[in-house]
């Protein structure tokens, strides 16, 4: 008789522990910044991206003479403010950025590659790569002139 009491106790027990195994998943409200992973992960792709896209053949030279370390600043805080998070961006408009560096849409498409690889070493879902790459689209026309 005392084990039968027991029983459902050690149940109960057991799908306790097992449940603090599962892993977790943001509220569906939460900003796509925060479901990317917030500051740590956004910063860790921007520097991925452009390190890789500086050293890459296809894309490196449209990076000569561009301070990197103001880039990645300026390019961690437009992704935030797109996804949602607490940034400003305090960089200047993406066709002036981009103007007389004759970026081709192949360096573009590279370029995006590039994106969707880091975000991947980031280990970001697919759900929230797809966003961000949908919010990123737009700036295309103000970015390839060649």
């Amino acid at each position: 008789m005392k084990s039968l009491l027991n029983r459902p106790f050690s149940l109960l027990f057991t799908a306790a522990m097992l449940s603090g195994c599962a892993t977790f998943t943001p509220p569906t409200d939460a900003t796509l910044y925060a479901r990317m992973g917030g500051p740590s992960v956004v910063a860790r792709v921007v520097d991925d991206l452009i390190d890789r896209s500086a050293s890459d053949p296809r894309t490196g030279r449209s990076f000569k003479d561009v301070k990197i370390d103001r880039l990645k600043e300026k390019l961690r805080e437009q992704i935030c403010l797109l996804a949602g998070g607490p940034c400003l961006y305090t960089g200047d408009p993406m066709a002036e950025v981009h103007k007389g560096l004759k970026i081709t849409e192949s360096e573009f498409y590279v370029m995006v590659q590039l994106l969707r690889d880091s975000l991947e070493r980031a280990g970001v879902r697919d759900a929230e790569k797809n966003e961000l790459l949908r919010l990123l689209a737009p700036m295309k026309r103000e970015i390839v002139f060649g």
